[in-house]
């Protein structure tokens, strides 16, 4: 055992040196054009952040981070740790993560997801009920989390294909497994006032000072992903020939009895927690500036609003007990890895896009010259395959940032909607499922036993494609109208 672990240890180490030299080595390098001593030294800590963050670890690089800025002359050590963890993103974060853990816990997506596709208009229509079955399941998991409902979904086709038949190894089995995973994590995505998205969401918002649009992000994304999950059924009929055949005299009323089958008092009080999240984003989007209830939602702001509903989770008490146990939900279940990555990432995406370091001019200078002879379409298009290719080979969120850091800027000189293509890029994003360490979830699907490697590349490559046809299509027409 210690001849294995050896060289696992040692691999280990050596990219650990490796990020570290990157992060406080390149500070000593010549500058590059245009690039002040001070550029070079939070680029180094940028570039090396994510470098750790892909190929290490997530919680002690995200800590080095907030010390490196600290003293890298960009601000003192202690505003570096109250940019990060006393930032508002953070703050929102850890409400949203807690909630989020006590609607899983709660068992409300498991509910929602059973009432979906027990439909009887679904009996006999195979093809509209494989379409609904992954579709049900990512409207769910912005509600409960994807990790929550993948492992739902596989649970529940297990059943049905006892039932109907279907084995292990079976394309139909195979593919729809893999639909549902990815359905998932994207539809978990459409949020993007919750997780890492919200970091991105504001780190936007800092480059350009206009507020990001959660409720077009949403719109567009819902049209995105649901065009995407309508082509894989598509392609799983008649490009894969998967047998929709044992579909048809199957019948799923089994469902609907059981445990959660029905709404409880604690999944009824997590649906107005948020719901009432839900009322700020929609209230301060849609509303008149000078609307009453606008005023009193923008003097509250967004973290205090979540506050306030974190707090009422608390106060109410079912049954004796309170609807959100605060102890129990951070002991057995809150992601804290994402909440210290985001306070890293957060004032380090801040430094380098700040005045003086020089970096977003040399960024623009070297790629803009590229990017400003295509004309808006293929600008866009091309976005958005160079995304989903980065986020598979390496950290969603992290090259997320990367490509916002970039292209943002490119786009406000062009003319082009930043607004838009911004959202292009945080969708995206989520695109990252294909290798292990595109993204927290992916390393979830090598865990199912029904799939293979090789599963996993020939049909993620398939519904990559699946989401880059309507995805170029919208954003490219949203630009356009918007």
């Amino acid at each position: 055992m210690t001849l294995q672990a050896k060289p696992k240890n040692t691999a280990y180490y050596v990219k650990s040196l490796v990020g570290i030299a990157i992060m406080f080595g390149t500070g000593f390098l010549p500058p590059l054009p245009g690039v002040t001593d001070l550029g070079m030294n939070v680029l180094g800590i940028f570039v090396g952040m994510i470098y750790l963050l892909c190929a290490v670890d997530i919680v002690w690089p995200s800590m080095l981070t907030v010390i490196a800025l600290g003293l890298s002359g960009y601000c003192s050590v202690a505003d570096s740790i109250a940019a990060g963890f006393g930032s508002d993103i953070v703050w929102m974060m850890l409400i949203l993560l807690v909630l989020a853990e006590g609607m899983a816990s709660s068992g409300l997506g498991e509910v929602i997801a059973r009432w979906i596709i027990t439909r009887e208009y679904l009996n006999g229509h195979p093809m509209l009920f494989t379409f609904i079955y992954i579709v049900a399941f990512g409207i769910c998991a912005p509600l409960v989390t994807s990790n929550v409902t993948v492992v739902l979904s596989w649970t529940i086709f297990y059943y049905i294909a006892d039932y109907a038949g279907y084995k292990k190894g079976e394309r139909y089995s195979t593919m729809l497994i893999l639909a549902s995973f990815l359905t998932s994590i994207m539809y978990e995505g459409l949020f993007s006032f919750q997780s890492w998205l919200l970091a991105l969401s504001m780190t936007f918002q800092d480059m350009t000072g206009v507020a990001f649009n959660h409720v077009l992000y949403f719109a567009l994304g819902f049209v995105v992903l649901t065009l995407m999950a309508a082509l894989i059924v598509v392609a799983m009929k008649y490009i894969f020939k998967c047998d929709f055949e044992k579909l048809k005299t199957m019948d799923v009323s089994s469902l609907k009895s059981g445990e959660r089958s029905h709404l409880t008092k604690q999944n009824k009080g997590y649906l107005l927690c948020f719901a009432l999240i839900v009322f700020y984003i929609i209230g301060t989007a849609l509303f008149p500036e000078d609307n009453a209830i606008r005023i009193f939602l923008n003097n509250v702001t967004q973290g205090g609003w979540f506050t306030i509903v974190f707090c009422l989770a608390m106060i109410v008490r079912l049954d004796g007990r309170p609807l959100l146990d605060f102890p129990k939900v951070v002991k057995e279940g809150a992601n804290w890895n994402i909440l210290m990555m985001c306070a890293a990432v957060i004032p380090a995406a801040r430094a380098v896009t700040s005045d003086g370091t020089g970096i977003s001019e040399l960024l623009t200078s070297a790629i803009a010259p590229i990017l400003s002879a295509m004309s808006p379409v293929l600008f866009i298009a091309v976005v958005i395959v160079v995304m989903l290719i980065l986020t598979n080979l390496g950290s969603n969120m992290a090259t997320a940032l990367v490509m916002l850091t970039i292209v943002i800027p490119i786009t406000e000189q062009l003319s082009i909607n930043s607004m838009v293509v911004a959202m292009a890029i945080v969708l995206t994003a989520n695109m990252g499922f294909i290798l292990p360490g595109s993204s927290g979830m992916a390393a979830y699907i090598y865990s199912n036993e029904w799939l293979t490697t090789k599963d996993i590349y020939k049909y993620g490559l398939v519904y990559c494609v699946c989401f880059l046809i309507p995805a170029i299509a919208v954003y490219i027409a949203a630009t356009f109208l918007f």
